[in-house]
């Protein structure tokens, strides 16, 4: 048998070998819009985000409208000892390619949260609803855990639950004392001052001692929760409910 010379053999036809590849890059349509901060803080720039644009006619600020995202107070204020601490903005107007964030809550990083938790203490929760000065509700959750005495000899700083009960009663006055019937900027302001977690320390340490206390978490309540927050204010006011 005659053996060719290399390159004379015909070559078998691969299945799809002669396609091309026609993919259309997707970044392509993307268009990529600027997040803006409310102006209490010194950094409002604060990221970007993309939205796919579908058609040349189509709105996007109504795909825009209602996106949420979290900054970390550290990267809003340039203090990076404010690093435990996020607030959460809701787009609720897009300028040209500025999309304006407004206030829609606050919480704390896990790390930190995980943190202030010992044994052999007293742990005590609370949470209080409230409303803004614009109606909007608001749910707030309260930590505080207990400090056992300098002169005490015990490894456990257990408190008794009256003492408890006193706790979160301060807990609950200083939250509608601050927060009730204010602007949210002003929410804002005192969130990231801690001036809520200060007022129950001065208040709740007359009471026991205490390491801690912390406001963990602020959100905005959706609406079948907002309704069923209003009708049991209006049981608790003595109001009929139809």
């Amino acid at each position: 048998m005659a053996i060719q010379p290399p390159g004379s053999y015909a070559k078998a036809n691969k299945k799809g070998g002669s396609r091309k590849n026609t993919k259309q890059d997707t970044f392509i349509r993307k268009e990529w819009f600027d997040l803006k901060a409310p102006s209490i803080f010194s950094n409002s720039n604060c990221g970007k985000t993309m939205v796919t644009k579908t058609s040349n006619k189509q709105n996007l600020s109504t795909l825009l409208i209602g996106r949420k995202f979290a900054l970390n107070q550290a990267d809003l204020t340039g203090n990076q000892e404010e690093y435990s601490r996020k607030f959460i903005f809701r787009i609720n107007e897009v300028k040209g390619k500025d999309c304006i964030g407004v206030f829609d809550g606050m919480k704390m990083t896990t790390d930190k949260i995980k943190s202030i938790i010992r044994k052999w203490h007293t742990l005590i929760e609370a949470e209080r609803d409230i409303v803004a000065k614009d109606g909007t509700i608001l749910r707030v959750f309260v930590n505080a855990i207990t400090k056992k005495s300098p002169d005490s000899t015990s490894k456990r700083a257990y408190c008794k639950t009256s003492e408890e009960k006193k706790i979160r009663k301060v807990m609950f006055d200083i939250i509608d004392e601050e927060l009730s019937n204010q602007d949210l900027n002003k929410i804002m302001k005192k969130l990231s001052e801690e001036t809520v977690s200060k007022g129950i320390e001065k208040n709740g340490s007359m009471i026991f001692l205490y390491k801690m206390f912390m406001l963990l978490k602020l959100k905005q309540l959706k609406e079948e929760k907002k309704s069923i927050t209003i009708k049991m204010k209006m049981v608790a006011n003595g109001n009929k409910l139809f």
